[in-house]
């Protein structure tokens, strides 16, 4: 049993595990968000952050797509009178609480994402794609360039010639080319994308939380640091998890096994 709390533009499906899913549920318009459903997924992304019971976050949508990036329609007359702004205030907030939170965020992804979802697509910690979603970075498209951080995503993972050509000419990238690319983890039958996400997260729910934590602190610091930066962090960490009940049990365990 799960429950389902409803608020603008967003599902909120807790597990009695510590699984929590947000869901996109404006699918007239393929979840694109509205300021109200930017405002409410950035709330609550931040308070997953900070919420001890939650164990691993996937985000999804409703209706066949994942995001197709803000409604900019919604955004006509707006308090911010400056794009920066509103990324700032709406957007950035939500993208860094999925980087910097101590639990696995997966993007679970169908049909299209576009815009500003893809940024929520390449800020997630894993992507499991069904086979016939697709992404578009069409920024340019409408004179804009690609924001919410994607830029840095996708030259880290890419290198500049790759993420040029997705940027600049903006073409729909397929689920088997994002697996190719390394934008994808998975990608599965049409319609299994949220149950496999759903499998995956339990199988990280059962790994030891502070080893978990660490891991993705370290992964997303290397990103940035130097070799000796990271491995002086890797052994800071290491002492932290030694000290948890986790490793002493799970070292007798194997012990154990070996007898």
């Amino acid at each position: 049993m799960h429950l389902n709390v409803i608020t603008e533009g967003l599902s909120l499906q807790r597990h009695p595990d510590g699984l929590l899913e947000l869901v996109l549920t404006r699918p007239q318009v393929r979840n694109a968000l509205d300021e109200a459903t930017a405002v409410a997924l950035r709330d609550h992304l931040q308070a997953a952050a900070d919420d001890s019971q939650v164990k691993a976050v996937i985000l999804r949508g409703e209706g066949g797509a994942f995001c197709a990036g803000a409604d900019l329609s919604a955004f006509e007359g707006t308090a911010d009178s400056l794009l920066s702004e509103a990324l700032a205030r709406l957007f950035e907030p939500a993208l860094n609480a999925i980087m910097a939170m101590d639990k696995p965020v997966i993007a679970a992804v169908e049909g299209p994402t576009a815009g500003i979802g893809v940024s929520y697509l390449l800020a997630s910690d894993l992507v499991v794609m069904g086979e016939s979603a697709f992404l578009k970075l069409g920024f340019i498209d409408i004179g804009l360039v690609p924001d919410g951080g994607a830029n840095w995503h996708l030259v880290h993972r890419l290198g500049h010639a790759r993420a040029f050509e997705l940027t600049a000419l903006a073409p729909e990238i397929d689920a088997a080319r994002c697996l190719a690319l390394g934008l994808a983890n998975r990608v599965v039958a049409e319609s299994q994308a949220s149950e496999t996400a759903r499998e995956i997260a339990r199988q990280l729910i059962n790994q030891p939380a502070r080893a978990l934590a660490a891991t993705k602190q370290l992964l997303r610091t290397a990103a940035e640091a130097s070799l000796l930066d990271t491995m002086a962090l890797e052994g800071r960490l290491q002492d932290s998890c030694r000290l948890e009940p986790d490793f002493r049990e799970r070292v007798q365990a194997l012990l154990h096994r070996r007898r």
